[in-house]
């Protein structure tokens, strides 16, 4: 077991020991925010033939009059080719008849004893929405690993597509050890707390893609933890501990882990908030502790958890990191790597940056508006109003 160690080692530990979920195939109705296990691609030309972009005539050569010849009912395909100095009415989105040179707009023509006459210069190809102008046979419409969101939905139904392949979605479970927090939906004894965290979590887990499957907690001791965290192991992927009493050196989430006979990976980073964290593997299940504090369990969730979840889909589990002006400052000196939440926005001069207030790890009030995560190096001094920092932002 790695012990101490740095962020990105202990990062780089949990992706060494991620791999992505198995695919499914799903209607494209259920696809919104799912992550494409494949690339696919186009079946056919978009539009499938030339389509005219304005109600208006189909125009053959270009002439000074036209004869009218018909006009075209919408879905249907012309059948008859024109000719040179003939025209032929059409609809917004309608079929091209073969030999169509433009399309004019109705309000740019006058009609007189069944020949069209102009009242606008005729450029070829105008107003007509050429086959396959939007997407080629053969062309990529998705990426593996894309997230798919509702241009891609309207893109498949165009195309016919009904099922489309993906990633499956992880299943989280969370387990609370702190013995005087109590299931969100009781009524607190005294001396006890509602669990704030597994509410949290299950909807970060949301937002990221996966699916919260159960929520224990082990006060009253109703349940031992270690029964609690085998029932929970056998329906989830990942099962997220939080809280446990640390003293002396000892620490119950990881002894937890060491009872099930979990392979421990490492144990504390020095972050703050949130530095006794640790990283498990039980039969190709994850494994992850957290601070019970609800803000250094937010934090935790954010560096550690958040990668894997979007490993296992088959996304890059990358941060996106920008620099911004702070806005309002810091007071206090970073001892160890520090992560101070706050609220990233883009006004006239660029990216900047507030701390949001409540910054104690105890405390819900920074999560509040939170989008993005200051990143602080080790022993830097305290953050001046108008100082440029590095941010992770939070999506």
């Amino acid at each position: 077991m790695l012990e101490n160690i740095s962020l990105e080692e202990a990062q780089n530990q949990i992706l060494q020991h991620t791999r992505c979920m198995n695919t499914e195939f799903i209607s494209i109705l259920s696809a919104l925010g799912r992550i494409g296990a494949a690339e696919v691609y186009a079946p056919g030309d978009l539009p499938g033939r030339d389509q005219s972009a304005v109600d208006g005539y189909a125009l053959c050569g270009l002439m000074e009059k036209y004869q009218l010849t018909g006009a075209g009912k919408s879905g249907e395909i012309p059948q008859n080719q024109l000719q040179p100095g003939q025209t032929f009415a059409v609809s917004t989105g309608g079929n091209l008849p073969d030999g169509t040179v433009a399309v004019i707009p109705r309000e740019k023509t006058e009609i007189r004893n069944n020949y069209l006459y102009p009242q606008e210069e005729i450029k070829p190809g105008n107003n007509i929405k050429q086959a396959g102008e939007d997407f080629f046979r053969g062309s990529p419409l998705i990426n593996c690993g894309l997230k798919i969101g509702a241009a891609e939905i309207s893109l498949f139904a165009a195309f016919g597509i009904t099922n489309i392949e993906v990633y499956r979605q992880p299943r989280v479970a969370v387990l609370c050890l702190s013995k005087n927090i109590v299931a969100w939906q009781s009524t607190p004894q005294k001396g006890q707390m509602r669990d704030s965290n597994g509410p949290l979590l299950s909807s970060l887990v949301i937002r990221d893609g996966g699916i919260p499957v159960a929520c224990y907690t082990t006060a009253p001791d109703a349940i031992s933890p270690k029964l609690a965290a085998e029932k929970l192991l056998e329906q989830a992927d990942i099962l997220i501990i939080t809280g446990g009493t640390y003293a002396d050196g000892e620490n119950e989430a990881c002894s937890l882990m060491n009872e099930l006979g979990a392979e421990v990976l490492y144990w504390d980073v020095p972050v703050q908030p949130g530095s006794h964290t640790g990283f498990s593997v039980y039969n190709f299940r994850q494994i992850f502790a957290l601070s019970g504090n609800p803000a250094a369990c937010a934090v935790g969730y954010h560096l550690f958890v958040a990668p894997a979840l979007k490993t296992m889909q088959g996304s890059d589990p990358c941060f996106k990191r920008i620099t911004a002006v702070c806005s309002n400052g810091f007071p206090k000196k970073a001892g160890s790597r520090r992560f101070i939440r706050g609220h990233l926005d883009w006004i006239d001069e660029g990216w900047q940056v507030a701390v949001l207030p409540g910054q104690k790890p105890s405390m819900i009030r920074s999560l509040i508006q939170c989008n993005a995560l200051i990143d602080l190096p080790a022993g830097s001094p305290p953050i001046a109003a108008g100082e440029d920092v590095s941010v992770i932002v939070i999506e």
